[in-house]
Parts: structure tokens; sequence; C-alpha cells
């Protein structure tokens, strides 16, 4: 027998599906449910509006990205810099749709629903959350002292979002940087601007790691 969360998992699949492919001003319950074989009733009963149902949509995607931005990172030639904390969250972002739609606020997927104060979706790395882990970082000597904390994550986000579009736009134009060589570079600024030079990684991971486990470091969450 089916159980509510697994009838709720299988609604936000179906919603992310129809969000990608049609955008929420076109999204309707009824087509969720047709995607998921599932009721309309059944889809009210998880979720009261279109609105919410993609505030879940969303939070579970940021639920998600944290797991597998901590996976990247173990890929990393030297993994607990800011920079290759930063690589590897925008690695995991790049290649999932709807991280890149959260990250850009793409108005074609999310339409009016960016527009509705009473919306909850944050960033896959919003300045808030920036600003907490680098203040950690700072103090835990990761990041260099007297760096202004709030200046750089609302530069580092905001760079995320345009280094996705200018990818989106320009990625096989001729004389364009790949996507790879792009981020490369980006790596080697955020490394040369904020890492001390004799910079304790195992320390960052572990930082890191408790900011997860503690659930604060959960994007959706921040």
């Amino acid at each position: 027998m089916v159980d509510g969360e697994q009838r709720r998992d299988a609604l936000l699949d179906a919603a992310t599906g129809v969000l990608l492919s049609r955008g929420y001003d076109k999204l309707t319950m009824v087509d969720v449910a047709e995607a998921a074989g599932l009721s309309r009733t059944i889809v009210y009963r998880h979720f009261a509006s279109k609105r919410e149902l993609v505030d879940a949509v969303a939070a579970r995607a940021l639920r998600g990205y944290a797991v597998r931005w901590r996976t990247a990172l173990s890929e990393e030639p030297r993994p607990g810099t800011p920079g290759s904390i930063y690589r590897a969250g925008f690695r995991v972002v790049a290649a999932d749709p709807l991280l890149t739609a959260i990250a850009t606020r793409d108005p074609q997927v999310f339409g009016r629903y960016l527009r509705d104060p009473e919306a909850t979706m944050p960033g896959p790395a919003g300045p808030e959350f920036l600003g907490l882990f680098l203040r950690r970082q700072q103090e835990a000597g990761v990041v260099r002292p007297g760096v202004d904390i709030a200046s750089v994550a609302a530069v580092l986000e905001a760079l995320t979002a345009a280094i996705m579009r200018a990818v989106q736009e320009h990625q096989g134009r001729p004389g364009s940087p790949s996507p790879d060589a792009l981020i490369d570079t980006v790596t080697e600024m955020i490394d040369r601007m904020l890492t001390p030079p004799d910079v304790d990684t195992e320390a960052a991971l572990a930082l890191l790691d408790g900011v997860l486990d503690a659930g604060a470091g959960t994007p959706a969450q921040a």
C-alpha cells in the first residue's frame, strides 16, 4: 500500500516535470495529479495551493543539493578551499535543470511565482547561507581575516546566476570559453581573494560537515 510520504514524493516528482516543461504560470493541480497518476483531491490533501506545491518542490531540490554538494566536494583536487567549495556547488547546480532554474530565477520556469510575496524559495546558496558559512570559515582561519563577508556573499550569489546565464546563452559560440574553463577561472579568483597561504583544508571540511549536519547548512533552511 502506498503511504502518504510516497504519494507526496510522487506528486513532487510529477510537479517538477510539469514545472520544467510548462512553467509555473501554466501548471495546474490537475496536470500534476494526472502526471502522478493520482486524483486532484489527493494533491490538495498535501498542498493547499500551486504556490505551496512549488515551495515544496524547491525545498526538496535544495535539500538534495546540500548532500550532492558535499559528495562533489570530495572529488575536488584540493577540497576545503573556498574556491573548491564554490566550484563543487556550482557543478551540482549546473547539472540539474531545476537547481539551475532556481539559481537563475528563470522567469520561463517560475513566472508569477517570482513575484509572489508568500513564495519561500531561496537560492541554492543564498547570501544568508553564504554569509553564515563564510563567517564561520573566517573564524576558523579558512578565509583571510579582514574580508568583508557580507559583500563577498552577495557577489558570489550574483556571480553564480550570471555565470549560469552566460553558459546557457553562449555555450558553443565561437570564441566562448567552455563551462569548465569558466568555472575554473572563477574558482582561482575566489581562492586568490579568500584563501590564506597555509589554509587548513581538513578544518574547512570539518566545518562544512558540522554546518550541514546541524541543518543550518541546508540552503532550504538558511
